[in-house]
């Protein structure tokens, strides 16, 4: 009976470790989805900077 229970603790925490690292994977994808949108925005912005300075000269 003390080997089933420890079987079963072995596979509990695996399933647990598995659900943990599809966390941290599911966080660094939505890190680099915000990034890539910060990036796109930031080179828009400076892209309508050159305009407006463009227009001055």
């Amino acid at each position: 009976m003390g080997e089933i229970n420890i079987w079963m603790w072995i596979a509990g925490q695996l399933i647990a470790g598995a659900a943990i690292w599809g966390g941290i994977r599911a966080d660094i994808r939505g890190m680099h989805i915000r990034l890539e949108h910060a990036e796109k925005s930031a080179v828009e912005a400076h892209n309508r900077i050159d305009r407006l300075l463009e227009r001055e000269h």
